[in-house]
């Protein structure tokens, strides 16, 4: 129970204090270094199909600030997912997601992340995916992403977060993934 009312505040308390200090920041600097601190918006579709398993698509929403050593991003939206051999509607979730990363140099750079997937607003509330690693969970996390050559390495430990339980299920896992740009 602790932990999912701390995992509740955590927004509350982070959201305002970055943009405090966001906004400080800027304030407090000169007109020529206030340009350095830049901002978007952009909209992504993540679509992700497991053959004989299932899937997942996600819309999200995100805004973010960054300058060329530091990002901080606000992601909102939801995912649709399912299992293949089933006869239930795919779950739709609601999800919201925060990640800061700082870039150590050109090709390496340390990230933060915390995610919150809500249960399914349809089903009866009841996930198909519930804590399946392969598909969107509630989560925290560290990670290293290192970019050498054509390849992207990406490692660190993640916490799955066990929201319909009370957090007694949570799982660790050190994800690892490694791409191939063409």
């Amino acid at each position: 129970m602790r932990v999912k009312q701390l995992l509740l505040a955590i927004p509350k308390i982070l959201v305002p204090g970055l943009m405090t200090l966001l906004c400080q920041n800027t304030s407090a600097q000169t007109e020529t270094h206030a340009e350095h601190i830049q901002k978007t918006f952009y909209q992504q579709k993540e679509f992700e199909v497991y053959e004989n398993v299932g899937f997942f698509k996600t819309y999200k929403n995100t805004l973010s600030f960054y300058n060329k050593k530091m990002a901080l991003s606000f992601s909102g939206g939801h995912a649709v997912q399912g299992l293949a051999l089933t006869s239930k509607l795919p779950d739709i979730q609601l999800l919201a997601e925060a990640r800061i990363t700082y870039q150590l140099n050109e090709n390496l750079q340390v990230y933060s992340l915390g995610k919150y997937i809500s249960k399914p607003i349809n089903n009866s509330g009841m996930s198909q995916t519930y804590m399946n690693p392969s598909f969107e969970q509630s989560e925290l996390g560290l990670g290293v992403k290192a970019n050498i050559y054509d390849l992207e390495f990406d490692m660190g430990p993640q916490l799955i977060l066990d929201t319909q339980s009370l957090n007694t299920n949570n799982s660790l896992r050190i994800n690892t993934k490694i791409s191939k740009k063409f």
